[in-house]
C-alpha cells in the first residue's frame, strides 16, 4: 500500500493540510486519526472542520467522547482514548455514529481497527523526534479503498498550493512524498490502560 507523507512546520500548517482534505470529503466518509498525545490530531480536525463551514469552536472530545458539528455536512468527531475495551465502544453506540449522512472523524481510531469500515482514510500524526523546531509534525496518509487514493491525491495538490501561499519562504520541490512503506502503527488498543489526560 502506498502512503502519502508530509512534514508541517507549525500548527497552522497542520490546519492547512486538514483544510485541504475537506473538499474531498462526502457524507459517509470515515477518517481515523492516530498519533502521540498532543501531536496535533485535534488541530488537524480544526482545519478540516473550518473548511467544511463549521463556525463553532472545535475542541478535543477526550472527556465527552463525541462532539457533533454543523457544517456543509454534519460532522461527528469521536475520541475513544478513554474507552477500555471494544464493548465500551459498542455500548457507546459506535455503530450508530457511523452515520452515512455525516463525515466521521475518529481520534485513536487505530485502537478499534476491527470496528472500522473496510474503506476509510487513516491519518497518522507524529511529533518531531527532538528536531528543531519542536512544532514539526509528520503526517502520513494511508488510504483504505481505491476512492481514498484519488481523494488524497487531490488533497496533496490543494495543500501544496495553500502551503505555498501561506509560507514566507519559497520551498523548492514538492512537500509531499509517496512511499511503499507504511509507517509503524501505535501499539495501544482500547484494552490498554488510559494514560495521560492531556489534549490530543
Amino acid at each position: 500500500m502506498k502512503v502519502l507523507s508530509v512534514t508541517t512546520q507549525s500548527a497552522e500548517e497542520t490546519r492547512i493540510v486538514g483544510a485541504a482534505l475537506a473538499p474531498t470529503l462526502l457524507p459517509g466518509d470515515v477518517v481515523s486519526l492516530s498519533g502521540d498525545l498532543g501531536a496535533g490530531k485535534t488541530v488537524f480536525v480544526q482545519g478540516l472542520a473550518a473548511a467544511l463551514g463549521v463556525e463553532s469552536r472545535v475542541t478535543s472530545p477526550t472527556f465527552t467522547i463525541v462532539h457533533e458539528y454543523d457544517g456543509r455536512y454534519p460532522i461527528i468527531h469521536l475520541d475513544i482514548y478513554r474507552l477500555d475495551n471494544y464493548q465500551e465502544v459498542l455500548d457507546l453506540g459506535f455503530e450508530e455514529f457511523l452515520d452515512p449522512s455525516a463525515v466521521i472523524l475518529i481520534e485513536w481510531g487505530e485502537a478499534i481497527g476491527p470496528l472500522l469500515p473496510r474503506r476509510f482514510l487513516e491519518v497518522e500524526i507524529r511529533q518531531s523526534n527532538g528536531e528543531v523546531p519542536e512544532e514539526l509534525r509528520s503526517l502520513v496518509f494511508k488510504p483504505h479503498g481505491a476512492e481514498w487514493i484519488t481523494k488524497i491525491q487531490t488533497m496533496r495538490d490543494t495543500a501544496e498550493t495553500l502551503l505555498d501561499a501561506a509560507s514566507e519562504e519559497t520551498v523548492e520541490g514538492p512537500r509531499f512524498s509517496v512511499s511503499d512503506e507504511p509507517s509503524p502503527h501505535l501499539k495501544r488498543t482500547v484494552a490498554d490502560e488510559p494514560g495521560q489526560e492531556e489534549d490530543n
